[in-house]
């Protein structure tokens, strides 16, 4: 009996010793069955989720951020969970908005002032997605409700917030951006409101979402231009901000079919007071959208000027109908301020300001046509008014409007001052 006690106790102390002086490939062998894969180190677990092992992610959440394309997997995240450096973060949040809508096709966006920038919309270029996130900008996609006859069916609204989330996730965006410049009010205009309150309450439940920025494209003025009649206080209070394009302010002409301006001061002025006191949105719910284009327009018959200035030559329009108006700027060619600058040198334009509307105007030596639109100067009297109205920033359509490529001339020069003039909003 002894012998056999001593024989067991030999055993237990054989397996003890196996067991600490085993390898790491032998502790696997004895404890997982050859046949399950044993799980990977932790070395090769997603950078996003090392960093943030607390993140309560869905699945679609935790698949969609092992595919991050960026080099810094932590820049797949929202900035509200530390996609961006700690520097770049602080340096941006005492600064006014400045949104940015994107379109170019090119790696162009590289020389965009990323210093100023704070969000860029609506181009999905993963490679700018990254940049943008290590300069501590967001990222918002671009979803738009464009079935407005379905907007008061709850099952389509949930079908397209579903879709939202999704899109947001896999683009690894910080907000959406929804440009329905749709007719609508009534129900519609309700729906629409209530459309974008349950958007926010969806996006609250889900983790890389919680904090995701809601943004909606609004006309310049809350008169129903164009046909809408939204809820303009409500749909203020629903989303992060509205951004008030403040131009194409000529959609609608029911008075003398004329070439003027694209974005008249005093008139922009007046759109934004209408949504402060007329229906009491708060300032900081307000993104001032400028143009960084313009029109050119072909006069019939050709103005001619008796004045040596050009002051009172008066541009006759083709009659262009748009939304029950007789008259509207589709009788122009939309211009951006790069092409508008490099037509006033080639074909020796002649320049004036017009004292009026507080713009600049080019004109053909024969009358043929005029260019109105915004240069640095009549731009940073728009951007005052975000100092004076208290509003929360400003915005351009769209930032691809400008000489990129130029390195020095009078293209670099003004490409310079155009981002410039937007410290005149502090």
């Amino acid at each position: 009996m002894t012998r056999l006690i001593l024989s067991f106790r030999f055993l237990l102390l054989l397996l003890l010793l196996l067991l600490l002086c085993s390898s790491d490939r032998t502790s696997a062998w004895i404890f997982a069955p050859q046949h399950f894969p044993l799980p990977p180190p932790a070395s090769s677990v997603s950078e996003p989720l090392a960093a943030f092992p607390t993140l309560p992610l869905s699945d679609f959440e935790r698949a969609a951020l092992a595919t991050c394309p960026c080099a810094d997997a932590s820049q797949c995240l929202p900035l509200a969970f530390g996609g961006g450096s700690n520097a770049q973060l602080s340096a941006k949040k005492d600064k006014k908005e400045v949104y940015a809508f994107s379109v170019t096709t090119t790696d162009e966006w590289k020389r965009y002032d990323w210093e100023q920038l704070t969000t860029v919309a609506w181009n999905e270029d993963k490679e700018l997605l990254c940049h943008a996130h290590s300069k501590g900008v967001k990222f918002d996609i671009k979803h738009n409700f464009e079935d407005v006859d379905a907007l008061c069916d709850v099952r389509v609204r949930k079908q397209w917030i579903q879709t939202t989330y999704e899109r947001m996730v896999s683009n690894f965006a910080d907000g959406v951006n929804i440009d329905t410049e749709k007719p609508m009010h009534g129900a519609p205009a309700k729906c629409m409101t209530q459309l974008v309150r349950e958007l926010r309450l969806e996006l609250q439940q889900h983790t890389l979402t919680q904090h995701a920025q809601i943004t909606f494209d609004v006309s310049w003025a809350p008169r129903g231009v164009d046909g809408r009649y939204y809820e303009w206080k409500q749909l203020a209070d629903a989303a992060d901000f509205l951004f008030v394009m403040s131009y194409d302010m000529r959609s609608q002409i029911y008075y003398q079919c004329i070439a003027a301006a694209n974005s008249p001061l005093a008139l922009v002025k007046q759109g934004l007071e209408e949504f402060l006191f007329g229906f009491g949105v708060a300032p900081a719910k307000l993104v001032l959208g400028v143009p960084w284009y313009g029109y050119k327009y072909a006069c019939t018959p050709p103005a001619v000027a008796a004045s040596a200035d050009g002051r009172d030559a008066v541009c006759a329009l083709e009659p262009s109908p748009f939304f029950g108006a007789p008259c509207s700027d589709a009788a122009g060619q939309q211009v951006d301020f790069r092409d508008i600058m490099a037509l006033v040198d080639r074909d020796s334009l002649q320049l004036r300001w017009d004292a009026m509307t507080q713009t600049p105007v080019a004109a053909s030596a024969n009358g043929s046509f005029q260019i109105w639109f915004d240069n640095p100067e009549s731009l940073a009297r728009k951007y005052a008014l975000v100092r004076e109205l208290g509003l929360r920033g400003t915005g351009m359509w769209n930032v691809d409007s400008l000489d990129y490529a130029a390195t020095q001339g009078p293209r670099a020069r003004e490409t310079q001052a155009m981002w410039a003039a937007l410290q005149a909003m502090y």
